[in-house]
């Protein structure tokens, strides 16, 4: 008798893949603490390419997820699909926090692939500037404040957009429009937002 397989579970894939990668990432941090005198732009470069090969298989499995979706499995892969990229754009806030810990202050760091574009920028506070990223047709503006600010007066953001992430999040296959995440990094922060006192803008 033959039997239809059922297609792998993208939120599995996508844990292990997570799981793997903040296992990874740890490692290289940990390394670059117990080395004081080790150049840190070589664990800065090693972060940036763990980062990169995870998020090409992301986009690999949201698109492959994408077309299973049109097919038989469609209505039992919904919830699914919705919980993989909910922990997707958790697992951005944690790489963003990472990476951050590899830049200095008046620098950053940039993934571009096709569906997927990222920059994890440091720089320190100053009146009347702001944090600027364009990706595509997308463009954000978030002016610094103090309330986004370090305790040593340094601002540290992440912009990241996923352009095939829609179609997870949505009954519609066809949706199109890329999904934004803003991250602002703070050593001490309590609670998921911070209410900004000069809003963000698109």
């Amino acid at each position: 008798t033959s039997t239809s397989s059922r297609p792998k579970s993208i939120k599995n894939l996508i844990d292990n893949e997570i799981v793997q990668l903040k296992s990874d990432l740890d490692l290289l941090l940990t390394f670059n603490e117990n080395l004081l005198h080790f150049d840190s732009s070589i664990v800065k470069k090693a972060a940036k390419t763990k980062v990169e090969n995870f998020m090409k298989t992301l986009s690999n499995a949201i698109d492959t997820q994408a077309k299973v979706s049109k097919g038989r499995y469609c209505r039992e892969s919904k919830l699914e699909n919705l919980e993989a990229a909910s922990n997707i754009l958790n697992v951005t806030e944690d790489i963003s926090r990472t990476l951050a810990s590899t830049l200095d202050v008046g620098s950053s760091t940039c993934i571009k692939l096709a569906n997927i574009s990222m920059t994890v920028m440091k720089k320190q506070l100053s009146d009347n500037t702001v944090s600027e990223w364009e990706a595509g047709d997308i463009k954000v503006t978030l002016p610094d404040q103090s309330n986004i600010a370090q305790e040593d007066s340094s601002v540290t953001v992440s912009f990241t957009s996923y352009n095939n992430l829609g179609s997870l999040m949505t009954s519609n296959d066809d949706f199109m429009s890329p999904v934004l995440s803003v991250n602002v990094i703070k050593t001490h922060l309590h609670k998921r937002s911070i209410p900004l006192n000069k809003p963000i803008e698109f």
